[in-house]
């Protein structure tokens, strides 16, 4: 016993530079995070957080066609009469005549979100151009969409394999959810659905007069879809949720344990009514919610401890991988930069030559390698389709999210 007391006491400086070291890298690893978010456009407004905490690379925005989405002066072509008198400050219409073409339009749905209906809170002029250019864009790709949902949905399904979904990640994911959710309905297509609509969910300070502010319509943790083909969609957040209780904010560190410990995933307890059965397919975002340093890190803690193990093992689901879409502030690369934005930076623009985020991911992330498939947005030039009123990140609803959604109806 005497040696190890003779050892602390004739080195004691060893281990206070081991300590003064260690400190000094947390402190370091510390100050670079803040380094990142403040410098990589990693933060969002408060507004946007409030709601927040072959190849088979597909891409979301095939050449279809070449026209540019931009905000121009409205013509009348472009006018889209939706029978609630424009909702200009009006109480919303729920009584709505969906123009034709469309699937879902102004709430028309039960599952969509008033503030990403842009319809539904326009306000003047502007947002009624805002409006029209998504559904415009909803329409040029009609036939795309309409041809994924009635293809999968109206496609039996044997009873033996049906396709159970798991989709977890932030907001923006979510809008996919709607999406799916949404067209299927449109399409008579949906047997049995559970929403988890919160009391209260306040609007954005962009939108003046918010008419919505809790129920349906307004914003929603899990959601559970089952259609009538049998294959039915589970979506829980793993961040960007409201209730603590109605969400489960360490799902990778539940599915790693489950993976070490029984080789496969299952749902968990968070879904809005439970599975009928095994997990079919997992689809995944990291979504906005990071740093450029946390987000590779828990990309690659994604890919090697729960991905790649799933695939080797031929026991899990199918990994779908959705990359984040593309940010479109006035900045130099779109994306929101904490405490540097003004009101101009905060106008959404048309394109940017770049999206940081899913550049990140699709180096990471590789089809056939570490996931089953990458979903990519592809979406660097429709700025002018995101809601606005300060919101550049998400899209209006029907629109962009609604071509992603087909497609990943597509990768089943």
């Amino acid at each position: 016993m005497e040696a190890p007391y003779q050892f602390i006491r004739q080195r004691p400086i060893y281990f206070t530079l081991t300590i003064l070291a260690l400190f000094v890298t947390v402190a370091f690893l510390h100050l670079s995070d803040i380094i990142d978010v403040r410098t990589a456009g990693e933060g969002l407004a408060p507004d946007l957080l409030r709601d927040e905490e072959g190849s088979n690379v597909i891409s979301a925005t095939k050449p279809i066609t070449t026209t540019s989405f931009r905000i121009e002066n409205e013509t009348e072509s472009e006018k889209i009469e939706d029978g609630s008198k424009g909702n200009y400050h009006d109480d919303h219409d729920n009584d709505v005549n969906v123009p034709a073409n469309m699937g879902y339009y102004n709430l028309s749905c039960p599952f969509e979100w008033y503030k990403f209906s842009c319809a539904a809170i326009q306000e003047n002029e502007f947002d009624e151009q805002v409006t029209a250019v998504s559904l415009k864009y909803y329409q040029q790709h009609r036939a795309e969409i309409w041809s994924a949902f009635d293809s999968v949905l109206n496609d039996p399904i044997d009873p033996q394999q049906p396709k159970r979904i798991f989709m977890t990640g932030d907001s923006l994911l979510r809008q996919v959810f709607i999406s799916v959710a949404c067209n299927a309905f449109s399409l008579n297509a949906v047997e049995q659905s559970e929403v988890q609509w919160r009391k209260i969910s306040p609007c954005p300070e962009g939108i003046a007069k918010c008419v919505i502010t809790g129920g349906q319509n307004s914003g929603f943790d899990a959601a559970s879809v089952r259609f009538t083909n049998g294959m039915e969609i589970h979506y829980v957040p793993h961040a960007g949720f409201r209730s603590q209780a109605k969400a489960e904010p360490n799902i990778l560190q539940r599915m790693k344990r489950q993976v070490d410990n029984m080789g496969q995933i299952d749902f968990g307890t968070k879904t809005a009514f439970p599975a009928s059965g095994p997990m079919t397919h997992l689809v995944y975002n990291l979504g906005i919610h990071r740093s450029t340093r946390q987000s590779r890190r828990m990309l690659t803690h994604f890919a090697s401890d729960i991905a790649m193990p799933l695939m080797k093992s031929k026991r899990g689901p199918k990994i779908v991988y959705v990359t984040t879409p593309t940010a479109h502030f006035n900045t130099t690369d779109g994306q929101y930069l904490p405490d540097e934005m003004n009101e101009e930076k905060k106008q959404c623009i048309d394109r940017v030559t770049h999206n940081p985020k899913a550049e990140l991911e699709k180096q990471i992330l590789q089809a056939g390698v570490n996931v089953d498939v990458l979903l990519d947005y592809d979406d660097l030039e429709l700025g002018a389709l995101h809601v606005h009123k300060g919101d550049c990140v998400h899209y209006c609803m029907p629109g962009a999210a609604d071509v992603v959604g087909a497609r990943l109806l597509e990768s089943f």
